[in-house]
């Protein structure tokens, strides 16, 4: 589980900002959401939700923790630059150093990463382990100005106690990438039987129980799960008979092609497969807006495949249509089922971005009740970005599990802050309380309204509007 993830200079975040999902001592709601951390007399929460404005900064949260993600399990290339984005608006910050921190639980243990990149050059890292409050170094690299890595084990590394981390340990002497992360360096040198449990633990967590899903993800897991695992077909078949989509159940096509076959697709397609790892997959769509996916096989050969809805006529026939003809609505809500039916397996991270986008909000939010449910048996997270205002109801959420993006008006930065800041009555109905401005992160359309358009605006707000108002 994810606890607090901080970033610094990265987009439009200048200053730090944190987002923790260690639950606030103060809020006694919802008892229910509390987690376990290890040695910690602290909670974890199972969810956070993230308002703001458009511009605000949501997305460049959920692009931070991506970013992260893909610098550990992808890494850069060799001799290449560091794709970071620094904070742009102001004359100091490209010269200086984008941070990350970020703490998670994996297998009873609590981690923390963190680091310091320049465009070239993973300057600091270092990655321990905390134990009744106190970290252990696992190790601590540093890059010189001359180009050196210099990376030092720590006492989990050297101890026997932590289980068998020679080859790791042995590791550190001759790494020598001053622009990948010594950890994603491991992972690709060192086989996970010989990784030792501590960086194999961090290594699982970030390849695996860490799910990002952006609003326009393509639908490669899907086809997979649809394909290779019947259980996930008829949950996602009962689930989208329950919502009246209309889908009564779905269905892959799989046919073997030779390479050159794909030549009808694009003149880059045929490089694109040529590229691609055995046994991986890449999305591309159609002249008509249908998803394939495509997976490299032995040789030549390549298996595309391709998602299909099958509908149910009045008279009992099945009709099957591209997936592609499905709504918006349908293929977004679809999209997101390989999460709720992951997290009732087994736990795992999922960072959604527009969770609901092209949903009605009585579906969004019977997600999130559908996924907290999950959650609370085995251990996953949700942390998703929204406009939404439904989520915004202190019977399904926390105040400290709702937090708000903001822009410092004077330079453009992001601020990250939390509902659980402010003083707030039990009675008071946040949703209103929000859309008129009580917790900022909302845009400043009034000020660029005519006078007769405000004057309808504020003879719409509540009467007892000035008797709920907040103090942070």
């Amino acid at each position: 589980m994810l606890l607090s993830f901080s970033v610094a200079n990265f987009r439009s975040f200048r200053e730090e900002q944190t987002l923790s999902l260690v639950a606030s001592p103060r809020q006694p709601d919802h008892p229910d959401h509390l987690g376990a951390i290890p040695d910690d007399e602290n909670r974890v929460l199972p969810v956070a939700v993230i308002y703001g404005a458009n511009g605000a900064g949501k997305s460049n949260l959920v692009r931070a923790i991506a970013f992260l993600e893909g610098l550990v399990v992808r890494g850069t290339e060799p001799k290449k630059a560091i794709a970071r984005r620094p904070f742009l608006l102001d004359a100091t910050s490209a010269g200086q150093p984008t941070e990350f921190k970020i703490q998670f639980i994996e297998e009873g243990r609590v981690y923390v990463l963190g680091l310091k990149i320049s465009d070239r050059a993973v300057l600091e890292e270092w990655l321990s382990i905390v134990r009744n409050g106190r970290e252990i170094p696992v190790y601590e690299r540093v890059t010189r100005e001359d180009g050196q890595v210099v990376v030092e084990a720590g006492s989990v590394l050297s101890e026997d106690s932590w289980g068998n981390h020679a080859k790791v340990k042995a590791y550190t002497k001759v790494f020598a990438l001053p622009n990948q992360l010594f950890l994603h360096a491991v992972s690709n040198s060192v086989q996970e039987q010989e990784q030792g449990p501590v960086i194999a633990g961090a290594l699982r967590w970030f390849g695996s129980r860490l799910q990002i899903i952006h609003p326009s993800m393509p639908f490669s897991v899907l086809a997979d799960l649809v394909a290779q695992d019947p259980t996930f077909t008829e949950f996602a078949g009962d689930f989208l008979r329950q919502i009246a989509t209309g889908v009564d159940r779905l269905k892959v096509t799989t046919a073997e092609v030779d390479e050159k076959m794909l030549g009808a697709f694009g003149d880059g397609m045929s490089k694109l497969i040529a590229d691609l790892p055995l046994g991986e997959t890449t999305v591309f769509a159609g002249a008509d807006g249908t998803q394939f996916i495509v997976e490299k096989a032995e040789g030549t050969k390549v298996l595309l495949r391709t998602v299909h809805s099958e509908h149910l006529t009045a008279d009992g026939a099945r009709v099957t249509l591209p997936f592609a003809e499905e709504s918006d609505g349908t293929q977004r809500i679809t999209n997101l089922l390989p999460a709720l039916h992951s997290v009732r397996k087994e736990p795992a991270v999922y960072v959604i971005d527009e969770i609901d986008r092209s949903l009605h909000p009585l579906l969004a939010k019977g997600f999130v009740r559908a996924f907290l449910a999950a959650c609370a048996t085995k251990g996953g997270q949700l942390i998703f970005t929204t406009h939404e205002i439904a989520f915004l109801d202190l019977d399904l959420l926390r105040r400290d599990e709702i937090w708000f993006t903001d822009k410092k008006r004077a330079e453009g930065s992001t601020e990250l802050y939390s509902l659980s800041d402010y003083k707030v009555r039990t009675d008071m109905k946040i949703d209103k309380a929000y859309l008129q401005g009580r917790f900022e992160a909302i845009p400043p359309i009034e000020a660029e309204l005519p006078g007769w358009v405000v004057d309808i605006i504020q003879e719409l707000r509540p009467k007892n509007a000035t008797e709920e108002e907040p103090s942070a």
